[in-house]
């Protein structure tokens, strides 16, 4: 087969490195509507240029609507949205070429990236579902209460995307961030897990600079538009601090927990890999 060919050459490009592989696209088909909303927001994740879609490490689209939001990567939505309509076009191809932008790391599997949140407003929860990278069967999901982040808002303001931003500064779990909200959008939420400011948040990153969000547009539709969500069948419940450490585990050592078979005359080098949440 022609795409196990391509998976295997994917596997020898990445060997040495270890660098986890991206998934196979998903079923387009299973999804069901779970609310409405009329706003979307895009980020770009860890941009080099933020007018060049092919630096972003990807581009992030947060859906807010009535009783909750979906946070998701825009790339890969439509990267298999593409794939699906194409297969349907090829019912017979022994190979599926990849279609769509995926940013500066097209063939990597990034948790940030392959992951989907939802933050139900009525029962004050998070749900944080993870797409497993290739050679992982089954894809996990964790569930947490809210949460808001405790912030200190500064007198600062700052321009974004044509909206006048606050300053606002915490600590969550491990890490110090600084945020810029809009009080021009009032809604109490942002990219990622980033919530509880009285505006939208439109930027926000780390003091390290290892991760950093950007909006880079905004679409108010007056016709409300339907908040999606897959069936995530056969993926498994587990503890978030558990799922942290899986996810770790794979960007280190990739081969050996996805079970890949791998002969070199050279040692795999193994990758320290920094979380996003620490604690």
């Amino acid at each position: 087969m022609k795409y196990l060919n391509i998976i295997m050459l994917l596997v020898s490009v990445n060997a040495l490195s270890q660098v986890p592989m991206r998934p196979f696209s998903r079923n387009m088909s299973t999804m069901e509507t779970i609310d409405w909303g009329n706003i979307k927001v895009y980020y770009a994740l860890n941009a080099l240029d933020i007018n060049a879609l092919g630096t972003y490490e990807d581009l992030q689209c947060l859906e807010i609507g009535k009783y909750s939001s979906k946070y998701y990567s825009s790339f890969v939505f439509n990267s298999d949205s593409l794939i699906a309509d194409w297969k349907a076009k090829h019912p017979h191809a022994q190979s599926v070429p990849r279609l769509g932008e995926l940013g500066r790391y097209p063939n990597k599997w990034l948790c940030y990236t392959y992951s989907e949140f939802y933050k139900d407003f009525r029962k004050d929860v998070l749900l944080e579902y993870v797409r497993m990278p290739y050679g992982i069967k089954n894809g996990y999901w964790s569930i947490e209460k809210n949460t808001s982040q405790n912030w200190q808002i500064k007198e600062d303001t700052l321009l974004i995307n044509g909206y006048l931003c606050q300053k606002a500064m915490c600590y969550f779990r491990g890490r110090s961030y600084v945020a810029w909200f809009t009080m021009d959008i009032p809604i109490e939420n942002g990219p990622w897990k980033f919530a509880g400011l009285p505006g939208l948040i439109l930027k926000v990153y780390d003091d390290k600079k290892l991760y950093d969000f950007e909006c880079v547009k905004i679409e108010k539709n007056k016709i409300s538009f339907p908040i999606k969500k897959y069936s995530y069948t056969g993926y498994r419940l587990i503890d978030r601090k558990q799922l942290l450490q899986l996810v770790k585990q794979l960007n280190e050592n990739y081969f050996e927990v996805a079970g890949i078979k791998f002969t070199s005359t050279k040692p795999l080098k193994k990758i320290d890999y920094e979380l996003l949440e620490l604690e």
